[in-house]
């Protein structure tokens, strides 16, 4: 069967912008946290890419993230709602 995640190789957080343009579509984890005072994401260092929440987590793939090393930890979904978006499709494509 094939994976349904991809194991990523930054070494280090990058800001949020930069992670919601490469990763647009996908569910990811990240490691390393940066919040602002109200716990905005500003930045993290991701380390897993799924297509659905939490992708991997049969084979055990977030347990080495369980150390202090890694935190603060947050996952961002920054999946697209393709329901939503045939809907909408549907729907414009009445109104021409």
């Amino acid at each position: 069967m094939e994976k349904t995640y991809k194991l990523l190789n930054h070494d280090s957080p990058l800001p949020i912008d930069e992670i919601q343009r490469l990763y647009n579509g996908y569910w990811v984890y990240l490691v390393n946290v940066e919040f602002s005072e109200f716990r905005a994401l500003l930045s993290g260092q991701p380390v897993v890419r799924g297509i659905r929440a939490f992708d991997g987590a049969k084979d055990g793939i977030y347990e080495k993230y369980n150390s202090s090393e890694y935190a603060p930890r947050a996952d961002l979904n920054l999946l697209v709602d393709k329901g939503l978006a045939s809907i909408l499709q549907l729907a414009g494509d009445a109104n021409e």
